[in-house]
């Protein structure tokens, strides 16, 4: 029982430090784990030595480390719906000339499992890996609205925190998005997670539930509001194009 507890706290641990980009000290991670101090500073040190956290030299502060994102990108790329998704959103980034994305459900976030660029675009960081808070994203509404009603509850229950003065905190509000998206099979974000950032996705939807979404994203100024529907029925296509990739290869 004890070396039970002790996992569940090194995924605790892990867990925090992925939703803190900035790093976290031993102090935060004591009061996030509900720990003594000391006991907080060997679980770190114990996590760094494995190369699952490192400590950076300046802010004293804790991160994840290298080795969490070879085992991530060894477990990504053994997802199904990865590699039924490639051929798609290789297609749609082309067709769209925008950055095209697939990203799985993780309770109340979204995390990015794929990604494909335009070949002509400079892209400054991946995105895969990536978590985000699934009120405030495309895919996490379409995860969401397609999903599992447990999980909506959950996150109506917030807090829904504000990325952005665009960001949807109420949950009444919320609830009609997440109404919206069912009826109109996609949902998008306008500088909801990110300002400036515009982002449509549509779910993958096997045996009725979203499994996963796609979504193309691109800053504001290249992706006007009126491009917001033509967008939606390619992210659309493309989901609908990867349901039928993923159900074809679990046919016997």
């Amino acid at each position: 029982m004890r070396e039970t507890g002790s996992v569940h706290r090194v995924v605790a641990t892990l867990e925090l430090l992925a939703g803190a980009p900035e790093g976290l000290g031993v102090s935060d991670l004591a009061r996030g784990l509900g720990i003594h101090k000391t006991t907080a500073s060997r679980l770190a040190a114990t996590l760094a030595a494995a190369g699952l956290a490192e400590r950076d030299a300046s802010t004293r502060r804790y991160r994840l480390g290298p080795r969490v994102i070879s085992l991530a990108g060894a477990a990504v790329g053994r997802l199904p719906v990865v590699t039924q998704a490639r051929p798609e959103l290789e297609r749609l980034s082309r067709s769209t000339s925008e950055t095209a994305n697939l990203a799985i459900l993780d309770r109340r976030h979204v995390v990015y499992v794929d990604q494909v660029t335009p070949t002509q675009a400079v892209v400054l960081a991946s995105w895969v890996g990536r978590r985000s808070p699934a009120h405030a994203s495309s895919s996490g509404k379409c995860l969401l609205a397609f999903g599992d009603p447990r999980s909506v509850e959950a996150v109506l229950r917030g807090p829904l925190e504000a990325l952005t003065p665009r960001t949807i905190i109420d949950p009444d509000r919320l609830r009609a998005v997440l109404d919206e998206t069912r009826r109109r099979g996609y949902a998008q974000s306008v500088g909801e997670l990110e300002e400036g950032l515009v982002t449509i996705a549509a779910p993958v939807l096997i045996g009725g539930r979203a499994v996963a979404a796609v979504s193309v994203s691109g800053p504001s100024f290249r992706i006007p509001t009126r491009d917001l529907p033509r967008l939606g029925r390619e992210v659309v296509d493309a989901a609908a194009a990867i349901a039928h990739r993923m159900s074809g290869r679990r046919s016997p």
